[in-house]
């Protein structure tokens, strides 16, 4: 017989196959998704499954290929009827028009998966469509969340450098400035006071008293003294604002 052929060549070969065996005579079943695994373990071959079958006294049959899908099978290819006549050997049955009435499977369906798959397939779609929402959702608020602070933080880096930068320059300025009055002491032939008291003797009191305040004054502020010295000397405009600055604060009069 073909059919049974088939199948045996099936459940010997292929790992995912399966059979359910139904007894026409008895109305019941024999197995249900007898695997190929398990028919290996128990029988070593496909042709001992089904003398084991015959010797119990089960020679009216009907067989249905199974292949596994997931955790549950499904049919693969048509039920067939099979005699086994008393020689063991399986007669075919040509023409059967009324099919055994058979307990229907309420775990199983069309497809081959049962209720419980079939459950947890909608679940995790629900589940995987939920999650999907929530993830871009976050995605979108993360990329608001990161811009905000990469705007705050570039606001706060700009402040504190215009903040450093006006701190520095003003004090910068203002040590200069600070230094005017010693330094126009010295162009007047003033004698400076404090530490500045001479200790070495120059070609002139005017020179001497320059260099001893030079030696506490930094490099910033000689450079600064400096530009302000070309500019008073290049620039009548910045040398009337200089002096309008300095008479401001009182630092300086004519």
């Amino acid at each position: 017989m073909q059919e049974l052929d088939n199948l045996i060549e099936k459940l010997n070969t292929d790992k995912y196959s399966a059979v359910s065996v139904f007894d026409l005579k008895a109305d019941r079943w024999i197995f249900r998704n007898k695997s190929h695994q398990e028919i290996k373990n128990d029988f070593e071959s496909a042709e001992d499954f089904f003398e084991d079958i015959f010797a119990k006294g089960h020679r009216n049959l009907n067989l249905t290929l199974k292949r596994k899908n997931g955790s549950t099978y499904k049919i693969d290819g048509e039920p067939f009827d099979v005699n086994f006549s008393t020689q063991n050997k399986p007669q075919v049955v040509e023409v059967q028009q009324a099919k055994p009435v058979q307990t229907p499977d309420i775990f199983s369906n069309s497809f081959g998966l049962g209720t419980l798959d079939v459950m947890n397939l909608m679940v995790a779609k629900n589940d995987a469509s939920r999650l999907h929402t929530e993830n871009e959702f976050l995605k979108s608020e993360n990329k608001e969340i990161k811009k905000k602070y990469e705007d705050i933080r570039e606001e706060q880096l700009a402040s504190k450098y215009d903040v450093n930068k006006s701190k520095g320059t003003q004090e910068m300025l203002m040590g200069a400035i600070q230094q005017l009055p010693t330094l126009i002491s010295f162009v007047k032939g003033v004698p400076a006071v404090g530490l500045s008291a001479p200790v070495e003797t120059f070609e002139s009191e005017v020179k001497q008293h320059f260099a001893m305040t030079l030696q506490h004054l930094d490099d910033t502020v000689v450079g600064v003294l400096n530009s302000i010295n070309k500019g008073l000397n290049n620039n009548n405009e910045f040398s009337e604002e200089l002096a309008q600055l300095l008479k401001k604060y009182h630092l300086w009069e004519a």
